[in-house]
């Protein structure tokens, strides 16, 4: 016997919404899946959109169920009272709803008499986790137009001059701002929205999630990181190269090499069946056999800070996690490898690929070149 599902959300920030009705939506709105039927219950001004763009198989009118309500209700009625009288309809007495799930519709629902059950784990429909042929085209597409931005914003760095230890373009002070803002505008036009693109140079490249700010510092390591979302299929790109501008120092062009190994090592790892802590695992004892030891070093975490990567695709980081958990891979997950090494003193260095997890290993989905000094 199927479950009856109930999610009350917008579309645009709930990836499980999206993914079962293929409908971007700005405002909270119902849905319903009962006995394999999918409902969605809309107000007037997306209905007729609705209707004509929703992968559903019935779009009902939140005006029209709020008539149905006694005159003194009317006003101000919630959502709750609407699901109410659909669920009267459909003789649902039971529902299972996301863990997220807004608790003053619960109560409210429970106090009808309804039976609430909240599904724990991620995602809520699980089918996410194994990406179908339209799944990886659209994140492939992504992927390239990422690699495109990628492009943009290492150009502008090697086509850069170096003034006083910063570095200079067309004769303007280039800051982290400015090759950013090429980024993301460029993304815009191709239609993909980008959100804290990460610049960062110096040692605020060693603070893995520092977007970076003011000037490009000539000579140290400038982690790039692009994840952009289609604002036509709702899939993520997710890309990290890390460039130089100047000579690097014989520790910053050694930890380069190691994290680029790195990133090769737990490649070679993934496939079908094992287990995310084998690749995650492997990659943080080559980091140590080869001189790079994380921990507390002065105070704050230094070193492989982070896990070895995550799954990508309606959410910028969405089950598996590649890291010391016991998730297992599985062939259709899509997931990121990206190492890094962090030190304050040296900078940051983050190389980051995207893979389809096949039955006897992985089918690398991004395509930039890996080239650390422009």
């Amino acid at each position: 016997m199927s479950k009856t599902y109930l999610i009350i959300d917008k579309s645009e920030s709930n990836a499980d919404l999206f993914y079962r009705t293929g409908f971007f939506v700005p405002d909270p709105c119902i849905y319903i899946e009962n006995k394999g039927k999918r409902i969605l219950v809309l107000s007037d001004l997306e209905i007729d959109r609705g209707r004509e763009e929703a992968k559903v198989d019935t779009v009902l009118s939140y005006s029209e169920y709020i008539k149905k309500l006694p005159s003194n209700k009317r006003k101000k009625a919630s959502f709750t009272e609407i699901v109410d009288l659909i669920f009267k309809e459909q003789k649902i007495k039971s529902v299972t709803v996301p863990g997220r799930f807004p608790l003053k519709y619960a109560d409210g629902l429970r106090k009808l008499g309804y039976k609430i059950t909240a599904k724990k784990s991620d995602p809520f429909f699980e089918q996410r986790l194994k990406k179908n042929k339209d799944e990886v085209r659209s994140l492939k597409h992504s992927l390239t137009k990422t690699a495109d931005a990628m492009k943009v914003a290492v150009t502008i760095i090697s086509l850069s001059q170096i003034k006083n230890n910063k570095l200079y373009y067309k004769n303007k002070l280039l800051t982290s701002e400015i090759v950013k803002g090429e980024i993301n505008s460029s993304l815009c036009r191709w239609g993909y929205s980008a959100t804290h693109t990460i610049v960062a140079s110096g040692v605020q490249g060693s603070m893995p999630h520092h977007s970076g700010t003011g000037p490009i510092i000539a000579c140290t390591p400038i982690v790039i990181d692009i994840f952009p979302r289609s604002q036509q299929t709702g899939y993520f790109g997710d890309m990290t190269r890390t460039v130089i501008k100047g000579a690097p120092s014989k520790e910053t062009k050694k930890m380069y090499k190691v994290v680029l190994e790195g990133q090769k090592i737990g490649l070679s790892k993934i496939k079908h069946g094992v287990k995310s802590a084998v690749v995650h695992k492997a990659i943080v004892d080559y980091f140590d056999r080869s001189g790079f030891k994380t921990g507390n070093i002065e105070g704050k975490q230094q070193g492989f800070i982070h896990s070895t990567g995550h799954g990508l695709g309606l959410e910028i980081h969405e089950p598996p996690r590649v890291g010391m958990g016991d998730e297992i891979l599985q062939s259709g997950n899509v997931v990121t490898v990206e190492p890094g090494l962090y030190y304050e003193k040296l900078g940051g260095i983050r190389i980051e690929d995207v893979v389809l997890v096949r039955k006897n290993g992985c089918e690398i989905l991004s395509e930039f070149p890996k080239k650390f000094q422009v």
